[in-house]
């Protein structure tokens, strides 16, 4: 018997160490998606950011459930997140025992006799809005970058005169006119979630430019100069949706409404006479826009965003007012009127475009083509913020 005793003893310690192991080792628990898009959250709360989209009948492996979510196993992104939390009401559990059948196998207690009616379970917050989709989100977001637009008529004018100047000293222009089209711009936008996947987008900017050149007209006796400096501002409202097909990437699209401004100043120097032109005028239209961008979330309910813009804006019907003075006058002229380009001829000849303020539109015997000024704000824009969801 005591040779028995201690064979046995060494089997039973055995067994009982790998009963050990089978007990601390979790089994994998696997889920199918049920939803059409299953929102893996950052945490195991109905209020933390989402940091990946699942489709409908994908299989999920869960290592534990914590309550009503699941920690689930992830492909690392760029970012190494490699785990995440998914809410029951999203999946089907393929390994778990239903819930009532869990119920049906415990013995229920007799029931006790009473007047009042019976309680519905209420779904608890997590289920409710899980089960309906994303919740509905404001964002507002804070964006500074660089906007390219082409201008148009007002870099147009400007070299105009520059042409317009060089046939009256009859010498070559020492360089051309520098156009306006980059500027620093500054501004926000609102975002409202109409669904997982799109949201109405609402947002403004502001812009300024202006770029100012001096040439030089070399005269055998005294040298000419002249002084160009066209300017634009505007402020872009627009209105559009976005689209996020992925976690990160987004496209949008919308309408743009340009509240703009623009000038000139025009300065010719000959020793002793100058003559100097310079305008300011107001102007709105309409345009379209697109983009595309990344947004990284870096915190709950903040992220990175950049993206790329283009548009296409022509604003006409520019009004304002227009001076003209030189030193042979006494006083400057003042026109109210509007924005025209035309072309200046000379013996039937083309010789330049130029743009001013005018009361009425240029009809001179060296007139061609008048019509409204068209600035152009069609371009490429670029901007980087930060988002902030609440």
């Amino acid at each position: 018997m005591k040779t028995r005793g201690r064979n046995i003893g060494p089997a039973l310690a055995v067994g009982l160490a790998l009963a050990a192991v089978r007990i601390g080792a979790a089994a994998p628990i696997r889920l199918k998606v049920t939803a059409e898009l299953a929102n893996i959250r950052l945490a195991p709360s109905i209020s933390s950011v989402i940091i990946r989209q699942i489709p409908q009948g994908e299989v999920l492996e869960a290592t534990r459930r914590e309550g009503e979510w699941y920690l689930v196993k992830l492909e690392p992104d760029e970012r190494g997140t490699a785990s995440g939390y998914v809410h029951e009401s999203l999946v089907l559990s393929l390994d778990e025992t239903p819930k009532s059948e869990r119920k049906a196998q415990i013995a229920e207690a007799p029931a006790k006799k009473t007047d009042e009616p019976p309680v519905q379970e209420q779904p608890t917050r997590e289920t409710t809005e899980e089960t309906a989709g994303p919740p509905t989100l404001w964002s507002a977001a804070l964006f500074a970058g660089a906007n390219y637009a082409g201008v148009g008529s007002l870099n147009a004018g400007a070299q105009g005169f520059a042409d317009f100047f060089e046939t009256r000293a009859g010498v070559p222009a020492d360089q051309g006119v520098t156009p306006v089209h980059i500027s620093f711009l500054f501004g926000g936008e609102f975002s409202f979630a109409l669904s997982s996947r799109f949201a109405l987008t609402v947002g403004a900017d502001f812009f300024a430019a202006s770029k100012q050149s001096l040439i030089t007209y070399a005269l055998a006796k005294n040298s000419a100069t002249f002084t160009a400096k066209p300017s634009v501002q505007a402020v872009p409202v627009r209105i559009g949706l976005s689209y996020h097909p992925a976690g990160t990437l987004f496209f949008k699209l919308g309408v743009v409404a340009y509240f703009a401004r623009c000038g000139y100043f025009y300065r010719y120097e000959q020793d002793p006479f100058w003559q100097e032109m310079q305008g300011d005028a107001t102007g709105s239209g309409l345009g379209v826009w697109g983009a595309i961008g990344y947004e990284w979330a870096f915190a709950d309910n903040f992220s990175f965003v950049v993206e790329a813009a283009g548009q296409y804006a022509q604003v006409k019907n520019f009004e304002g007012t227009g001076t003209y003075n030189d030193s042979e006058s006494s006083a400057a002229v003042t026109e109210d009127g509007k924005l025209y380009a035309y072309d200046y001829t000379q013996g039937g000849k083309t010789i330049s475009s130029l743009v001013l303020i005018r009361n009425r539109k240029p009809a001179e015997a060296y007139v061609a083509n008048a019509g409204v000024a068209t600035v152009d704000f069609s371009g490429i824009t670029l901007r980087a913020g930060v988002k902030v969801k609440f």
